[in-house]
């Protein structure tokens, strides 16, 4: 028995590693095209203090040993480029590193590419290349947390395969191009921390399979679009800190999916809809710092599931709801610097004192007790 043994290992040890040799032997070489591209993006770079593209050299294959790069191996085409602005060596802790530079336009010569991450450089500067258009069959664009300027290219609603898009933390301006109403397929929309103005385009409510939108930190102003309601699939909306107004728009009630919303820091106005306690799945609830007024809707009391609900600096008045005592996992409220008046619910007396200031005529636990007519 252990004859044959040694025997069928003998046999199949050579096997093994002549189908491996054979593998490797047939995987193709990178594609001149996009090495070319590549090449030219290197040379976009001025400073690379942490050596993140040492190993992109003329003499070598750009599908064996390039950092950061990974082809098809049938055809030699680049599908991924990631370079993080985060390096972990294995040993020690992560470290911070950057590139200096422009996105080079031949990039948009990686025809293939599925995946194109350049995240935490911090250096990388100027525009987004028009030619990224030409990237049909990317899925995944994220470009955040550098320093990249410049308008939000109309042509991006050419990427018809993308499925996130992340260009957070940049110094993009001018509008959002009502192109993006083209990624059809886009889950999430990552724009945060940028100075974009203009208004949100209607063109958004396009984007059915949309589980992710985040807008805050921007110029926007505007009125938020009633197309915005067709979003069924939409998970977490925020829009906080920008100049949004008029009213929130009473389509907001068919976000039927949404658990995060946040509106906070804008110039909205006007009566909080009835239709926003149709938000069923909502744990967080943020419109502070604006200037909406008139009673709170008792259908808040629908949202059984929230967590946190911040209503502070408006200028809702009118009581409490009772309804609002059915919110048995609240566990933040802020109704401060509004005009309500009345008993403050029981069930929010241990809430914190100061998430009632500012309402002069509220009374109640944890504020002074009512006094009696």
């Amino acid at each position: 028995m252990e004859v044959h043994t040694l025997y069928t290992k003998s046999f199949l040890l050579p096997l093994f590693f002549l189908l491996l040799t054979s593998f490797i032997s047939h995987s193709k070489a990178c594609n001149v095209i996009d090495k070319e591209a590549l090449l030219q993006f290197k040379n976009k770079i001025t400073s690379d203090p942490s050596q993140l593209l040492n190993s992109w050299t003329l003499s070598t294959d750009c599908c064996k040993g390039w950092n950061g790069v990974t082809c098809d191996s049938t055809t030699g085409r680049v599908v991924s480029l990631t370079l993080s602005g985060t390096v972990d060596d294995g040993i020690d802790l992560p470290f911070d590193t950057y590139l200096s530079g422009t996105l080079s336009p031949y990039l948009g010569n990686l025809t293939n590419l599925k995946i194109l991450s350049l995240v935490g450089l911090m250096q990388l500067n100027g525009p987004i290349p028009v030619e990224f258009n030409k990237l049909a069959k990317l899925e995944k664009l994220f470009l955040n947390d550098n320093k990249l300027s410049g308008d939000l290219p109309l042509e991006i609603g050419s990427l018809v395969s993308l499925l996130e898009l992340g260009l957070s933390g940049n110094n993009i301006s001018g509008i959002i191009p009502s192109s993006i109403g083209s990624l059809k397929l886009l889950t999430s929309l990552d724009l945060k921390k940028n100075n974009l103005s203009g208004g949100v385009p209607e063109s958004i409510g396009n984007l059915k399979n949309l589980g992710f939108l985040d807008l805050s930190g921007n110029k926007i102003g505007g009125k938020i679009p009633e197309s915005i309601g067709g979003l069924k699939k939409l998970n977490t909306l925020d829009m906080m800190q920008n100049k949004i107004e008029g009213n929130v728009p009473v389509s907001i009630g068919g976000l039927s999916s949404l658990t995060f919303l946040r509106l906070s820091d804008n110039l909205l106005s006007g009566v909080l809809p009835y239709e926003i306690g149709n938000l069923k799945n909502l744990k967080n609830l943020n419109l502070q710092n604006n200037m909406l007024n008139g009673n709170l809707p008792a259908s808040i009391g629908n949202l059984n599931g929230l967590r946190e609900l911040s209503l502070g600096n408006n200028k809702f008045s009118g009581k409490i709801p009772t309804t609002f005592g059915s919110l048995k996992d609240l566990q933040n409220v802020d109704f401060s610097g509004n005009r309500l008046r009345g008993r403050i619910p029981k069930s929010m007396a241990k809430m914190s004192k100061s998430s009632f200031l500012g309402n002069r005529r509220l009374c109640g636990l944890p504020l002074p007790p009512c006094k009696p007519f």
